[in-house]
């Protein structure tokens, strides 16, 4: 087996040295080749034209430009180009397609006057407990006090606590004055109160001779065609009526008067009035003030 093996390497390096004797062989005679070629030159013939380059025409190009979309049937929006068709909108309340958003407001025309608060008085703001009177005898009094937000009474002695008010009577007496009209002796009994205000931790003196009124004002109104129902605000105070709002901006109550505010979704701008009191049993407005927002 060792025997053929060599016999076999023998035969292969054989082959490969006739390949690269070839090879050289031919790369011999193509070198001899190019040598003679430098060396003997060639020679290049021309005709007898001289040359001249022809012209280059530009190639003629046909151009055409699409034809402005037509309007539909339903309208001059209604258009519809090749790469951009309308877009198109479903009003639900006409029940038909449109090339606008649909508008849902309800167009509102003001045929009427749109105010509807009416002022009814405007007075001096009263404190919310007054002192009426009193019951018992000496040294056992009883005060009685008005309770203005209800008009109803509520009684007491020295130390009660009126919870609905959020006051506590602190003390109470009556003191006994004298005086005399021509040669007679009169005797007149006032009574004093002192409350303690919860809300403003202050004491509050009541008598029985005078209302005790805070600053400010309040004023009462209605709303027309309604004479049951009474409102009592002071400024800066909201009237709530359907979507309409009635801002209260100034109070005055010599001579009586009231100046509103009212917003509403129907008025493009605010719209300020000034009115004067009417008549509780009548549902006429007395002539108002208009003035510009």
């Amino acid at each position: 087996m060792a025997f053929i093996k060599q016999f076999i390497d023998k035969i292969l390096l054989s082959m490969a040295g006739c390949i690269f004797l070839f090879a050289l062989v031919v790369w011999i005679i193509d070198l001899r080749e190019s040598h003679l070629i430098i060396k003997e030159g060639v020679t290049l013939t021309l005709g007898g034209n001289v040359y001249e380059p022809s012209e280059v025409r530009s190639p003629r190009i046909l151009t055409q430009t699409w034809e402005k979309a037509p309007h539909q049937k339903r309208g001059e929006k209604w258009l519809y180009d090749v790469f951009t068709p309308p877009v198109i909108y479903y009003n639900p309340v006409t029940l038909r397609f449109t090339v606008t958003p649909p508008d849902f407001r309800r167009p509102v025309v003001l045929t009427e006057d749109p105010f509807e608060v009416e002022l009814l008085d405007v007075r001096a703001r009263p404190y919310r407990m007054q002192l009426v009177g009193y019951l018992g005898e000496e040294g056992d009094y009883v005060a009685t006090f008005e309770y203005v937000p209800t008009g109803g009474t509520l009684v007491g002695r020295p130390g009660k606590r009126f919870s609905q008010a959020h006051v506590t009577l602190r003390s109470f007496e009556v003191e006994k004055k004298t005086s005399t009209i021509g040669n007679m002796p009169i005797v007149e009994s006032i009574a004093k109160a002192v409350l303690f205000d919860e809300d403003s931790g202050e004491e509050i003196l009541l008598t029985n001779k005078e209302r005790r009124m805070l600053s400010g004002a309040e004023a009462v109104f209605r709303i027309k065609g309604n004479s049951i129902i009474e409102y009592t605000y002071t400024e800066g105070g909201l009237i709530l009526n359907g979507e309409q709002t009635y801002s209260i901006n100034r109070l005055q109550v010599f001579p009586p008067r009231a100046t509103l505010i009212l917003t509403s979704p129907d008025l493009a701008d605010p719209l300020v009035r000034s009115i004067s009191p009417v008549n509780r049993g009548s549902f006429d407005t007395e002539e108002d003030d208009f003035y510009a927002p």
